[in-house]
Order: C-alpha cells, then structure tokens, then sequence
C-alpha cells in the first residue's frame, strides 16, 4: 500500500475509480464508486432471490469484460464455490454470453412442438445443457446455429476466463479464475492464499529480538503489479469447513478475521455470498415494516463479525415472492387488483451498510434469472 500523499495524488487522477458492476446495475456501481481493492463486500439474501446470479453479473462478468475494452486493467480470480459446479456455472456464463453478444433470449420451437404448451423456451442453462424435454416426453435439442454461436463463446468467452479442462476434468489451460470446489477450513483458505500471494509478489519480513533470540515478522507485501485486481469470492461463506474445535459461529468469525488481514495487507477484494438468518415472512416484521420490507444487517446467518468488518453490505429481496403477501413495495404498485405481477422480473437491491458512503440506499432492477442478466429498472 502506498502512503497518504500518493494515494491522495491517484485519487485525484482518477486512479481510485472502482471496477464496474456492468450496464444493468450502474446506478449501484456508480453509488460505490465500484468494486475497489482493499475492500469486503457481503451479499445477503434468502435462497433463490439471485444473490450468486448478482455477484457473477457485478463482480466477474462485466469487469472481466471491462478489463477486454481496457488492457491496462488486469484481474484475477478466485472462486471458493460450495453450492454450484465449475462446469454448471460454465453454462450459466454461456446462456449470458449467447444474449449479452448474440442478443439470442428465446429459441422458437420447431412446429408442432411445445414445451408446456408454449411454442418458445428462453436460452437457459438447462436448455443448453439437454435438461429440458417438450411435452411428449423428448429431449429439446440445440439447434445447430446456436450451436455454432456456442463453440465461439467457448473459445472465446468461457476458456479465457474459466480456462480448458479435460474431459476428465483435469486443467489443461488456466483461464482468469482460479475455480475451488473442495472444501476449505479458515486456516487452509488462509495459507492457500498467502501461497497464491507469494507467486504474485513478495512478501517483507523483519527481524527483531525476542529475549536472546532474533526472530522475524512480516510486516508488508510487494505486489509484482500494483495494478491488479485480485477478487475473491466465497459462495457461500456459510459452506466453509469448520475449525477443530469451532462452531459454524466461530468458524465464519474466523473466516472474516482472515479476509480482515488479507484483505489490508495483500490489497485484494472479497466477496461473501450468505443467506439470511430469519424468515423475512415473519408476521411482525411485516407488520412493522409494511411496503418498506427489506432484509436488514442483522438477519445474516451465523455472524455479526461479517457485517462488521465488511465495507459494503448488501441485501437483495424479491418483493413478489407470495410470502410476503405485498400489493406494493416502497410504495409502487407491484399487483394489480387480480393479484397479477405487474413487473414479473423484479428485485431490489439494498445498501444496508457502509464504511465510505452514505445508507441505507435503495435499488430496483429487472433481474433475468435465465439468462443471468440485469436491466435497470423502468415503470
């Protein structure tokens, strides 16, 4: 880390200006001044609202697609994913990059076709991925002009940034993300990293006595670009193997206390994916809260520590989500008087804390589960 005087001058040069979260949510993006070294985000939601889809959209797609228009800026990943397959999300990046490059959303079924009588599916992973059968049972196939639009966004898209493994799934081609599957304790996340560090700069130490034996600590690191980001993102942080002799408690505090240190001394980004404590359909919470519902710091699961030491925390909610029985949310209408969704695709994103700028702050966006995509939002 620099000292006060040039971080100062590369503020002002513009230097300090933040990765950004893409087109569908540059409104947040531009509230944060984007993603920023040094920093711990945490992201919080019940399950299936789209806090994985938000972060892959945020946090590794749009800024890898920023640093391609921009080649001064260099990113690497790593990727601790507990809930969801390298090669799952590897179909889930293709649908996104078939719209995002394409603009191919939907696939027109041959006629006499239907899959739950409609005559169109959206280009999801499932579809790419042979998951989908039409109504008399069959598999719906690809047709061989995706699939030729496919074999380039492989070539193009999902092996520079994922990288090209073998059909036994060993790596042949290391791409931008370091993707981990196994499961890792604090200690060995925390050694994992310091390893990784130590192939990307160095690392100082200093001697001192301690009675009548010289020792050494280490003090600080020296990148070998100090301009590289390196994110890394824990889904979900809850899924982390426990310490011997932890509870799931201490073992997340433990977590967050090791990002804590990495964070400040490496100068590298962590993202914390969590599910929330509490049921957000509880009657009095609704009743307390009515229309202005959404899922507060307090709820995260397992740990006060990661809200406190984290520098952004958002939470995401689904205001259609039948639980909450809601007409309205922040006082627009969501329903009609049939109970029908006026704006199916809905989410809304909420600020809850910040060391660096002002909160709450609220945000509404279209969210494409399918194609895992993001539209601001408009009435």
């Amino acid at each position: 880390m620099s000292n006060f005087i040039e971080e100062f001058k590369k503020g002002q040069l513009g230097g300090n200006k933040g990765l950004p979260w893409g087109p569908g949510l540059d409104n947040i993006s531009k509230a944060i001044n984007g993603t920023q070294r040094r920093m711990m985000y945490t992201i919080a939601s019940s399950p299936k609202v789209g806090k994985s889809t938000m972060v892959n959209y945020a946090f590794l797609i749009s800024p890898y697609l920023y640093s391609l228009e921009n080649p001064d800026t260099n990113i690497t990943w790593i990727y601790y994913s507990w809930e969801m397959d390298r090669v799952s999300m590897e179909f889930d990046f293709c649908a996104h990059f078939l719209y995002r490059d394409f603009g191919l959303y939907s696939y027109t079924l041959p006629e006499g076709t239907t899959v739950k009588k409609e005559n169109s599916i959206a280009i999801s992973a499932s579809f790419l991925m042979g998951h989908i059968q039409d109504d008399n049972g069959e598999v719906v196939k690809v047709p061989e002009d995706i699939r030729e639009k496919i074999k380039i966004i492989y070539s193009n898209r999902i092996v520079p940034l994922m990288g090209e493994y073998a059909a036994d799934g060993t790596l042949i081609k290391p791409g931008k993300v370091l993707f981990i599957e196994k499961s890792e304790n604090p200690t060995g996340i925390y050694k994992e990293i310091l390893n990784f560090a130590s192939f990307r700069g160095k690392f100082v130490y200093q001697k001192y006595m301690r009675g009548d034996k010289e020792e050494e600590k280490l003090v600080s690191y020296k990148p070998n670009n100090p301009n590289e980001y390196v994110i890394i993102i824990l889904d979900t942080i809850r899924k982390v193997s426990k310490e011997k002799g932890y509870s799931i408690k201490e073992t997340i505090d433990k977590t967050i206390e090791y990002e804590t240190i990495l964070r400040k001394m490496l100068g590298y980004t962590f993202v914390n994916i969590v599910h929330l404590n509490r049921d957000m359909a509880d009657i009095e919470r609704l009743k307390f809260m009515g229309d202005l519902i959404y899922p507060q710091p307090e709820l995260i699961k397992d740990s006060g520590n990661l809200s406190e030491e984290s520098t952004h925390v958002f939470t995401m909610f689904n205001p259609n989500d039948e639980r909450y029985n809601l007409t309205s949310h922040f006082g627009m209408k969501i329903k009609d008087n049939n109970r029908n969704e006026l704006f199916p695709n809905l989410r809304t994103i909420h600020l809850v804390e910040s060391r660096f700028v002002p909160y709450p702050q609220h945000f509404r966006v279209n969210m494409n589960g399918a194609l895992k995509d993001f539209k601001k939002f408009k009435e």
